[in-house]
C-alpha cells in the first residue's frame, strides 16, 4: 500500500510531469502554431483542418486497445516509460523537418509534419487510459481534481512565458528557423516531463480478466450505467463542436491581415486563461463534483464561438481565445477526473477507454467538415455550426447527466 508520503511525492512529481508535457504541447499547439506553420507552407483549409483532426483521431481511436492493454498490467509505469517515446520523439522530428525541409521542400515538409503528428497523437491516445489508470492508483481519490488542475495549470503558466518566447522567435528569426526553435523547445520540455514521470512510485495492481469484444463491453456499460451513456452523448456534441476553434487562427489572419506575432499573443491569452482557471476548476470539482466543471467548460466554448462569430476587429478574438482557454482547462480537469468518478475501481480501464474514445473520435471529423464548410461558405458558417453543436452538448449535459458521485461506484 502506498503511504501518505508516497501520495504526496507522487502528487509533486506527476504534477511536474503533466506540467512539462502541457508546456510541450503549447509550443507545438494544434490550435495556433502548427496551423500557422502549415499556412506558411501553403496548406489548404482542408489540410489545416487535418492538423486537429489527426490529433483528435490519435487521442481517441487507439484508446480502446490501450485500455485492453492496461487491464493486463500490474504496474503501468514500466510500460509507459517504454512506449511514451513514440509520443515525445516526433516533436524533435518536426523540429528537424522545419529546420531542413520547410523552405526548399514545403509540400514534403507538410506531409512529414502531419505524419509525425499522427504518430505522436496516436501514442498519446493509446497510452491515455493506461496513464490515467496509473494516476488513479498513485494519486489519492480526494485530490484527483486538484492534481489535474495543478499539472495543467503549472504547464499553462510556463506556457505563458513560452508564448512570449515564441513570439520573439517568430518576429526575430527568418522562416522556418523561427518555428523550428519552438518545436525544439517542445521536444526539450517532453524530455524533462519524462524524467519526472520516471520518478513515480507505483504499487502492484490486479490483473483484470474481462471477456468479450469492444461492442459487448460497451453494451454492458450502458445497460448498467445509463447515466454514463448520457454523459458520452453530451461529450460527442461537445467534441464535434471543436471544429470552430481549429479555424480561429486562419480566420483572423484572412479577415484582418494581422502579423504573425499576433498569433503568439493569442496563444498567450489562451494559456493565461487556462492557467488562471485551472486552480479554480480543481478545488471546485473536488468539492462540488466534476460535472459542474465540465458544464462550465461547455458554456465557455459557447461564448468563445459567439465572439469568434461576431468579432468586429482582431482584438475581439482575444475574448474568443480566452474563453477557449477556459474550455480547455475545464475539460482537462473535469473531463479527466469525472471518468475516474464514473468508473468502479475494477473496471476503470473500460470506462477510461470508452470515455476517451467518445470524447475525441467525433472531433476527428469536425475539423475536416469545418474545412469543407469554410471552402464553400466561409468561416462564419463554421462558427455557426460549432455554436449549435456546443449548445446541444451543453443542454444535454445540464439536463441529462447526474453527478456520478451520487452513485455507489464512486471510489472513496
Amino acid at each position: 500500500m502506498l503511504s501518505r508520503r508516497d501520495y504526496i511525492f507522487n502528487f509533486f512529481v506527476d504534477s511536474l510531469d503533466y506540467a512539462f508535457f502541457s508546456l510541450a504541447l503549447a509550443f507545438g499547439s494544434v490550435t495556433t502554431f502548427l496551423p500557422l506553420f502549415a499556412r506558411r507552407l501553403g496548406a489548404s483549409n482542408i489540410e489545416i483542418g487535418l492538423i486537429p483532426a489527426l490529433a483528435y483521431l490519435g487521442w481517441s481511436l487507439p484508446a480502446l486497445p490501450g485500455a485492453k492493454v492496461s487491464r493486463r498490467l500490474r504496474r503501468k509505469l514500466p510500460f509507459l516509460l517504454r512506449v511514451t517515446l513514440l509520443e515525445r520523439l516526433p516533436f524533435f522530428g518536426i523540429a528537424l523537418v522545419a529546420t531542413f525541409l520547410a523552405v526548399p521542400f514545403p509540400r514534403l515538409a507538410l506531409f512529414l509534419i502531419l505524419f509525425l503528428l499522427g504518430i505522436a497523437c496516436s501514442a498519446m491516445g493509446f497510452l491515455g487510459p493506461i496513464w490515467t489508470e496509473m494516476i488513479g492508483k498513485v494519486i489519492h481519490p480526494s485530490r484527483f481534481g486538484l492534481y489535474f488542475a495543478c499539472g495543467n495549470g503549472i504547464g499553462a503558466l510556463m506556457g505563458i512565458w513560452g508564448s512570449r518566447l515564441a513570439e520573439h522567435f517568430i518576429a526575430t528569426y527568418p522562416f522556418a528557423w523561427n518555428f523550428a526553435l519552438c518545436f525544439f523547445l517542445a521536444s526539450l520540455a517532453m524530455g524533462v516531463s519524462y524524467i519526472f514521470l520516471s520518478l513515480t512510485r507505483e504499487e502492484d495492481g490486479e490483473v483484470v480478466d474481462e471477456r468479450g469484444g469492444y461492442l459487448h463491453s460497451f453494451s454492458r456499460i450502458v445497460q448498467e450505467d445509463p447515466n454514463f451513456l448520457h454523459f458520452l452523448i453530451a461529450r460527442v456534441f461537445l467534441a464535434l463542436g471543436v471544429m470552430g476553434a481549429a479555424f480561429y487562427t486562419v480566420s483572423v489572419l484572412q479577415r484582418f491581415a494581422i502579423p504573425d506575432t499576433f498569433v503568439a499573443q493569442y496563444n498567450a491569452t489562451l494559456l493565461v486563461s487556462q492557467a488562471l482557471s485551472n486552480f479554480f476548476w480543481g478545488p471546485l470539482g473536488d468539492k462540488k463534483g466534476h460535472k459542474l466543471v465540465v458544464l462550465f467548460g461547455a458554456l465557455a466554448i459557447l461564448l468563445s464561438n459567439f465572439w469568434a462569430l461576431f468579432a468586429p476587429s482582431p482584438w475581439y478574438f482575444f475574448l474568443a481565445f480566452g474563453f477557449l482557454g477556459l474550455n480547455y482547462s475545464a475539460i482537462s480537469v473535469g473531463g479527466m477526473a469525472i471518468l475516474l468518478d464514473f468508473a468502479p475501481r475494477d473496471r476503470r480501464w473500460l470506462y477510461l477507454g470508452w470515455g476517451s474514445f467518445f470524447s475525441g473520435f467525433p472531433a476527428f471529423f469536425a475539423p475536416i467538415l469545418g474545412g469543407k464548410l469554410a471552402d464553400l461558405f466561409g468561416y462564419g458558417m463554421v462558427f455557426w455550426v460549432s455554436l449549435v453543436l456546443n449548445a446541444f452538448g451543453f443542454f444535454w449535459l445540464l439536463f441529462g447527466v447526474r453527478e456520478p458521485r451520487a452513485f455507489e461506484n464512486f471510489a472513496e
